[in-house]
């Protein structure tokens, strides 16, 4: 998986939100607002196409986290990214 080209990352008051850039920058409904480990794995699927054992191993090597935790957190994470079409 890794995030479309396109789409950035921006922090807005404190808030990272997902935003798409050039022509089509207003095709979002909805912003969407990432937590600190959805910001992690939006880096990390920025930089090349990754795993889902991959994210897994990194949000549990960079974070106090359980693996449940990390794996509900990839699961919503990709889920919506997955719903707008951000992600391939």
């Amino acid at each position: 998986m890794r995030i479309k080209s396109g789409y950035e990352l921006k922090c807005k008051s404190g808030q990272y939100i997902v935003t798409l850039g050039g022509k089509e920058s207003g095709r979002l409904d909805n912003s969407i607002i990432l937590a600190d480990t959805a910001v992690f794995l939006w880096n990390l699927l920025k930089e090349k196409d990754v795993t889902k054992t991959e994210m897994l191993n990194a949000l549990i090597e960079n974070f106090d986290i359980s693996t449940v935790l990390a794996l509900g957190n990839i699961d919503v994470f990709v889920r919506t990214m997955k719903e707008n079409g951000i992600i391939e």
